[in-house]
């Protein structure tokens, strides 16, 4: 009986020893597991590059709302502010402010139909928008340096994420007459507003941001989790629109009972007139053919792209409890 009862005592004893050994094995994993949570509030700060996709400008072929009409000289400027949280092991939310400046110029191709309109426009953007992304390649730890005879991995330094989402922008185009840039869209240069003429377009939009992105780690550490850390970013991202008038470009030229844009000239003026048709061919080809002759194309949407090279910063944890002295 004694014998029994030394043996069941022994168990016992083993079986918290296990527990207790299985408990400072996994103590790690689920410290490591819940190590995300710690810091997942970041702002960051972005300077970068636009570049538009539209009717107007482009490359020598007929004009596309994708990266195959990229025309490195209508490439303009853009800055960002980001709000990022953290909610889950590999999944961020971000909400951006972005200001951006887009550009398009028949001047930049030689394909005939679109240099022989001569039209020419900026717009200014500004863009809120909310984003979700999944990090694709997280950094790694290992050995940062090179020793001899110690095998190992080294730090893999770059995370790398997908992320996609949906916002709305303003915009408002201008044109170029004598180094002056005078506002279109209260000009009407599609005739807008007049006898068989399109209505006027708001200036807002829905946007759909997507892309891929890559950052680098600067700090991290126990130093990080005292004064916060910081990291670089570069997102690299495509902005498909549903408007297709932030160049001010969509259908057809206007075309009144002489064919030409005499109508818009005498409702919004001298400089409407101009925007309208600055090659004077609209009246000529209109007479020809006795129809509108297309402006621009109604069937693709406007779209842009942002190059954001990043600056982040995550605050460092708030600690509780401590004593106030």
């Amino acid at each position: 009986m004694q014998t029994v009862i030394y043996f069941k005592d022994y168990n016992d004893n083993m079986q918290k020893v296990f527990i207790l050994i299985l408990t400072i094995l996994l103590l790690p994993i689920f410290s490591q597991a819940q190590k995300w949570k710690r810091q997942r509030v970041e702002y960051s700060f972005g300077l970068g590059a636009t570049n538009f996709l539209g009717d107007l400008g482009g490359r020598n072929q007929v004009g596309t709302d994708f990266i195959m009409d990229f025309e490195l000289k209508a490439t303009r400027y853009a800055a960002s502010l980001g709000y990022r949280y953290q909610i889950g092991k590999d999944w961020y939310v971000k909400g951006n402010l972005i200001y951006a400046v887009v550009s398009g110029n028949d001047n930049l191709t030689t394909q005939p139909a679109r240099a022989r309109r001569k039209l020419n426009f900026r717009a200014d953007i500004v863009e809120l928008s909310g984003q979700l992304e999944y990090m694709l390649i997280k950094q790694k730890s290992g050995h940062l340096y090179r020793l001899r005879g110690v095998r190992g991995k080294r730090w893999f330094r770059f995370e790398v994420y997908l992320l996609g989402g949906i916002g709305g922008i303003w915009y408002d185009p201008k044109g170029l007459k004598d180094n002056k840039w005078h506002r279109l869209a209260p000009l009407n240069t599609e005739g807008q507003g007049l006898p068989g003429g399109p209505k006027d377009y708001s200036g807002f939009t829905a946007v759909v941001p997507y892309g891929i992105g890559i950052r680098r780690n600067l700090s991290g550490g126990a130093r990080s989790r005292h004064f916060g850390s910081w990291s670089i970013s570069l997102e690299l991202t495509m902005r498909k629109t549903f408007s297709d008038y932030i160049d001010d470009v969509s259908s057809t030229y206007y075309q009144d009972a002489n064919g030409g844009t005499n109508q818009i000239e005498v409702a919004n003026g001298a400089d409407a007139a101009y925007f309208a048709d600055p090659s004077g061919n609209a009246s000529i080809y209109g007479g020809l053919y006795g129809e509108p002759q297309q402006r621009g194309d109604v069937t693709d949407k406007d779209a842009y792209m942002l190059g954001i090279l990043s600056i982040n910063y995550k605050p460092a944890r708030r600690r509780r409890n401590l004593p106030k002295f």
